[in-house]
């Protein structure tokens, strides 16, 4: 089975650096849920190399500054599923950054 995450095009992408990119969450829970995945393909946090543990940190502040200036939560839902037993269905890594509003 194709990874559905590896096919998406860059032209797709809101945001990226060297090991991520983000794009809108397609089935939104709240106002601009995103995703925050990593390009190499990898199957859960914990495969991640100390310098994309680094990276993801920086994209997801980065995110974050973004989302706080053009739609204003006033909070955030930062998930992530690891393992069937966990609830992933896709396994390949990704970060779920959720607005959230009063």
């Amino acid at each position: 089975m194709k990874c559905i995450f590896c096919a998406i095009p860059p032209k797709k992408y809101v945001l990226e650096n060297t090991y991520f990119y983000v794009i809108p969450d397609k089935y939104p829970v709240s106002k601009a849920h995103c995703l925050i995945i990593s390009k190499r393909h990898l199957v859960d946090f914990f495969e991640l190399t100390d310098a994309e543990l680094i990276s993801l940190a920086e994209i997801t502040r980065e995110l974050k500054a973004s989302l706080d200036t053009e739609h204003r939560p006033t909070g955030y839902n930062l998930a992530m599923n690891c393992g069937r037993s966990a609830g992933q269905t896709i396994f390949h890594f990704h970060l779920h950054v959720i607005p959230r509003y009063h």
